[in-house]
């Protein structure tokens, strides 16, 4: 999947409007994929064996039959996905369920507690687990530790940074204030949106040391108090008059209903992007993350800076845990020491399901975006999703490509478009609108990376969460109702969803 910036439409008397394009299907051989000419192959040559076995009307049928079968593996689309495409995710559910992987708790040893880089020994001396040396962290947060950089803003400041210990990659987040973009008229948001596409257009140069970037949005229950010391701050009327009054009225009716909205940026540098120089990783994630405030600055998007060790571990927990978190939870263990509370920014403990998964207390559920919209919209298509009133979290991870680079990739695709038009024509198979659009959208990118766009692959996620099983059942409901109010099609990640789950983390996860 290898989706691309849109082209930059002229201002207008109108509304700006744009349109994406259809997900990118292009096979090894007429747009058939590698593992679909396989299972056909694979069809063909049982067939084959069966009437050289069986040279009779029951070898016939039975080779009817085996090319039927794959043919229908190969082809027959099942909640979205063909069975050959299933087939990874069906061996590596199983594997999982025979290792014990699917249920995975950290439990710490007698003396120490969690903290951000692993087990540690307890200050306090308050944590007794079991008996031993300290566990280490298993599951799809394996690998994953919070560490401190010094930052070149200040003496003692530090950003706080997720390393990968397994790709070598480190990861930044910035915290983002945003403006009523849902209330603003077409000419300031076509203006905002101009300036972000600036941003992105920034990072994709050439040499680039950013790997990716992405921003998540983030819903989470308020119990009302936020929006009554808002009203309390921005209020300039008196707080006996009519207009008062109606306000405060409105926001006791609203009671728990509310969210807090919050943006976050997160910015990843791998090593072997920076081994080139004398720097290390951390040192060109901490550059990158000065020069992307200034660009975020020059583009009007205020920017609360990078987040430190603690205010990156409590949002990392906001995600994927009760803030704060519960004292206990069914089969997990008790969090009785005080650093556990705090510094913890993994789950303690996970259960994954094949739709959902659930860490420490809540449950999760993760769709990937397959779709989007492929009519023209406007720039605030998603406020559906993003404005609803319950908890979840909407995430598009995106991957600079270097133009040379996008430039091969673009007439690649031009060429295979060719060959496969040329293949479906002979063998007598129509021409479809799909296809058709398809070869549209390389053409579109070919004259945008000529007039000096810049190109990105990306990938989107929601994920809803929930306090129990029932109710999370009945926000997916709602939230793939919102997902068609926007024109997105949301693909539930059957059988990954512990690993999916990290993909609306801010972690730049989620593209192959």
């Amino acid at each position: 999947m290898a989706n691309r910036r849109e082209a930059a439409i002229p201002p207008s008397a109108d509304p700006p409007r744009y349109r994406f394009g259809p997900l990118e299907r292009r096979g090894l051989i007429a747009g058939w994929r590698g593992g679909q000419v396989a299972v056909v192959a694979s069809g063909l040559v049982v067939g084959v064996a069966m009437l050289r076995a069986h040279p009779d009307v029951f070898g016939v049928l039975a080779a009817i039959g085996s090319l039927l079968s794959a043919l229908a593996v190969a082809c027959w689309p099942i909640a979205g996905r063909t069975a050959e495409e299933w087939l990874p995710t069906v061996v590596r559910w199983g594997a999982d369920g025979v290792s014990g992987r699917r249920r995975v708790s950290s439990l710490p040893a007698d003396g120490h507690c969690p903290g951000v880089d692993g087990w540690a020994p307890c200050a306090h001396g308050a944590h007794r687990g079991r008996p031993g040396r300290p566990a280490l962290r298993a599951g799809s947060f394996a690998g994953l530790a919070l560490l401190g950089v010094r930052s070149e803003a200040g003496a003692g400041s530090t950003v706080g940074v997720v390393r990968d210990v397994r790709t070598g990659a480190m990861t930044a987040v910035l915290a983002l204030e945003g403006h009523s973009f849902a209330l603003t008229g077409g000419d300031e948001k076509e203006r905002r949106v101009s300036g972000w596409s600036g941003v992105r257009a920034a990072l994709a140069r050439e040499g680039t040391s950013v790997h990716r970037i992405q921003w998540v949005a983030v819903a989470l229950p308020d119990d009302g108090r936020a929006v009554h010391a808002y009203m309390r701050e921005r209020a300039t009327l008196a707080p006996d008059s009519a207009p008062s009054h109606s306000y405060n009225r409105l926001l006791e009716e609203a009671g728990a209903d509310t969210s807090h909205h919050g943006v976050l940026l997160a910015v990843q540098v791998r090593a072997q992007r920076s081994s080139r120089r004398s720097e290390t990783t951390a040192a060109v994630l901490v550059r990158e993350l000065s020069n992307l405030q200034r660009l975020l600055a020059d583009a009007d998007v205020a920017c609360g800076g990078p987040l430190d060790v603690t205010a990156l571990a409590a949002r990392l927990r906001s995600i994927t845990q009760d803030e704060p978190p519960t004292p206990s939870g069914e089969g997990l263990p008790a969090r009785s020491c005080p650093p556990c509370l705090v510094g913890m920014p993994w789950p303690m403990a996970t259960k994954a399901e094949w739709s959902r998964v659930r860490t420490d207390g809540i449950w999760h559920a993760t769709y990937w975006i397959a779709e989007w919209p492929r009519v023209d919209i406007g720039p605030d298509f998603l406020a559906p999703l993003l404005l609803g009133p319950l908890r979840r979290a909407v995430s598009v991870v995106m991957e600079p490509v270097a133009p040379s680079r996008a430039v091969r990739a673009v007439e690649q695709a031009r060429t295979a478009d060719i060959a496969d038009s040329e293949l479906r024509r002979r063998g007598g198979f129509l021409a479809t609108a799909r296809r058709a659009r398809e070869a549209e959208l390389v053409v579109r990118r070919e004259r945008e990376l000529a007039d000096g766009h810049g190109s990105y692959r990306f990938s989107g996620y929601v994920t809803v969460t929930a306090s129990s099983a029932s109710q999370l059942e009945e926000w997916c409901d709602a939230t793939e109702h919102a997902a068609g109010q926007a024109r997105l099609e949301l693909r539930r990640l059957f059988g990954d969803q512990e690993r999916a789950l990290l993909c609306t983390l801010p972690l730049c996860r989620g593209l192959g």
